[in-house]
């Protein structure tokens, strides 16, 4: 009997089915953000979590030194995440909202 191949040898571009439960709120809210960006509910789960896959389009060294952060720190993909946005709500307490935004002439 022929062994199958591991995943990663599938084609990236072959696309699976797969199924997931998830609370009604959470469905509603993935929907809503859908809409709000002219998608459907299959591409914006698959950009929000290609984004978390690939560092959400980055450049590869800032990409890189990026998971040389996360690793030294020992977290994972979305941990690393959640640290990322603690590190900003704290800025943001400090120094104001949108402190970092370019200014515009007027």
């Amino acid at each position: 009997m022929a062994k199958k191949p591991p995943d990663a040898a599938l084609p990236s571009a072959e696309k699976l089915m797969q199924t997931f439960r998830m609370s009604r709120d959470l469905v509603m809210f993935l929907k809503g953000e859908a809409t709000r960006r002219g998608s459907d509910l299959t591409g914006y789960v698959t950009r929000v979590l290609e984004g978390l896959r690939n560092h959400f389009g980055l450049p590869p060294p800032a990409a890189r030194l990026l998971d040389q952060d996360r690793e030294a720190l020992g977290l994972d993909p979305a941990d690393y995440l959640l640290h990322l946005l603690y590190e900003r709500s704290i800025a943001v307490r400090e120094k104001g909202p949108a402190f970092d935004a370019k200014q515009t002439k007027r």
